[in-house]
């Protein structure tokens, strides 16, 4: 009788430490510093994401991983919330140059800053990106002034200058060359000095069915090569006058599986090439969910987390140097605070 009450008792204890740990009970961040290498690693999938789905314009390079928030996730997993700072690159989206490779524009080439939050699923030691909301904005005319006076500011895309000297660069490139005839695909950016007055222009192009040649008589004919042969350019221009224009274009080898449909749909719908009506550069703003095993964001950890009181973040003053004599920070139980904003890689824009 004794083993049958002690039976039943141990039977109602199990149950209720079951009750107590069930699918509702809380879960607890876990704080790591915005330079630990896991956040490097998760900054990086999110870096190649972004860059995958920028469909205009240039690549990013990562400047500082502002914040970030590591929450688990029912039944595995844990959920990577990132904030980072980018920074334009002069590679542009059809350039096949990895990230790694491309160089940050410098101040003075009138740089833009880009902002995006991330959020990542870490499950079984691997990240895929759940979604992606960024924006970007070009540094303003009066910081480049204080830096350099006579740099010129990026100006407007549908500037008529600005299409002219993209037009002019682009004829006399096809005119001097012999080899496939190619057709502007969209403008990237643009600058205009005065004193002399100097159009600066950088612009995709895309191959046709054409050589340089038999485009001189048949332009209208002229077609974009196929998806699986299809072909693309990057060109540098600065014109003086009408009879005084430098042009210089990479030509890419065919990348398979490459198409950047997205930007030759303008050409096959027999539009105009892709031009930002009113803006100076391409913005990378862009809310975009992913996929990652199948499961949506709303199934993440948010939801069923108990979150402590929020952790204040410390943040890193790149040029303090520590008094050996001042108070030190107290050591000893109790929250541990992230080291944020990380280390600057580039410049502060």
């Amino acid at each position: 009788m004794k083993v049958l009450v002690a039976l039943l008792l141990l039977v109602q204890l199990l149950s209720c430490k079951a009750l107590h740990l069930g699918p509702f009970h809380p879960l607890h961040p876990r704080v790591i510093d915005c330079d630990d290498p896991e956040s490097e690693e998760a900054a990086a999938v999110a870096l190649d994401y972004i860059n995958a789905h920028h469909l205009h314009g240039y690549k990013y390079a990562l400047n500082s991983i502002e914040k970030i928030q590591v929450l688990p996730r029912r039944p595995t997993g844990e959920l990577f919330k990132l904030e980072l700072d980018l920074l334009e690159t002069v590679c542009h989206i059809v350039n096949p140059l990895p990230i790694e490779n491309c160089t940050v524009r410098p101040l003075t080439d009138h740089v833009v800053e880009g902002d995006c939050d991330v959020k990542l699923l870490k499950l079984d030691g691997s990240f895929s990106v759940l979604s992606t909301k960024c924006h970007s904005t070009p540094d303003s005319a009066e910081d480049i002034t204080q830096i350099c006076a006579d740099c010129p500011i990026l100006a407007l895309l549908n500037d008529t200058q600005v299409i002219t000297a993209v037009d002019l660069a682009l004829t006399q490139y096809n005119r001097e060359q012999d080899g496939a005839y190619f057709k502007l695909l969209e403008i990237g950016r643009a600058q205009i000095q005065h004193f002399p007055d100097i159009v600066s222009v950088e612009f995709a192009v895309v191959a046709t069915n054409c050589s340089a040649k038999d485009a001189q008589d048949h332009v209208d004919d002229c077609e974009l090569l196929p998806k699986d042969l299809v072909q693309f350019g990057f060109c540098n221009a600065a014109i003086l006058t009408k009879n005084n224009i430098t042009v210089s274009c990479t030509v890419y080898e065919h990348q398979p599986g490459v198409t950047h449909h997205h930007l030759i749909h303008d050409h096959l719908g027999g539009q105009l090439p892709t031009m930002v009506q009113g803006f100076k550069h391409h913005d990378l703003r862009h809310f975009h969910h992913g996929s990652a095993h199948g499961t949506s964001e709303s199934s993440s950890a948010e939801a069923s987390v108990g979150l402590k009181p929020a952790i204040p973040v410390v943040k890193r003053d790149v040029g303090a140097v520590l008094d050996p004599a001042s108070p030190r920070p107290p050591v000893g139980p109790g929250p541990k605070h992230p080291i944020c904003p990380g280390r600057i890689r580039h410049f502060q824009v």
